[in-house]
C-alpha cells in the first residue's frame, strides 16, 4: 500500500464541492509535461500569501480542493511530521509562507469543521476583439473568486 493512500484514507473527507472533471489550465511558456501541476502550485502559492483572489473560474474551481487537502493535512497532522513538510514544501514555493501556514492558516481553522474556503462566481467580463480592424466579436471571461474563510478583507457579499 503506498504511503499517500494510507494518509489519505485517515483524513476526513474534503467538505468543499469537488468537480469530477479535470479542468484545462494550459498556459504558455510552461513545460507542456508540468505544466498542470505548476499551474496549480502557483495558484496554491497566491491563494496562501493573498487570502483572496480572483481567477478564470475554472481555474478557482480546481485549486480550491488542493487548498482544501493542505489546509486538512496541516490540521490532522503534526507540524513535525515528514510527509507534512514534504507537502507544504512542494505546495507552497515561496518560503516565508510556510511559516504563515502554520502559524496563521492552521491555527485560525483548527477548531472549524470546514470547508475553509469559499468560492463566488463574479459577472461575466466581455472584452471586445476584432478580425483584422473590421469584425467586432466579444470574448467571454468566467471570473471566480476564492478565498479562504477569516482573511481580513470585507466579505464579497454584504451582509443585510
Amino acid at each position: 500500500m503506498a504511503c499517500s493512500s494510507r494518509i489519505s484514507s485517515s483524513l476526513p473527507r474534503i467538505r468543499a464541492t469537488i468537480g469530477h472533471i479535470p479542468q484545462k489550465l494550459k498556459t504558455e511558456r510552461i513545460d507542456i509535461n508540468r505544466s498542470r501541476l505548476e499551474i496549480l502550485r502557483r495558484l496554491v502559492t497566491r491563494l496562501v500569501r493573498e487570502e483572496r483572489c480572483e481567477f478564470p473560474l475554472n481555474r478557482a474551481v480546481e485549486v480550491r480542493q488542493y487548498m482544501e487537502r493542505l489546509l486538512q493535512l496541516g490540521i490532522f497532522r503534526e507540524r513535525d511530521d515528514p510527509y507534512m513538510n514534504e507537502m507544504v514544501d512542494w505546495w507552497l514555493i515561496e518560503g516565508d509562507l510556510r511559516e504563515k501556514f502554520f502559524d496563521v492558516l492552521v491555527p485560525r481553522f483548527a477548531h472549524d469543521p470546514g470547508p475553509y474556503t469559499a468560492l463566488y462566481r463574479l459577472p461575466d467580463e466581455r472584452l471586445e476583439s476584432y478580425i483584422r480592424k473590421k469584425r467586432i466579436f466579444y470574448n467571454i471571461f468566467k471570473i471566480g473568486v476564492l478565498e479562504l474563510k477569516g482573511n481580513p478583507f470585507p466579505p464579497v457579499i454584504a451582509e443585510p
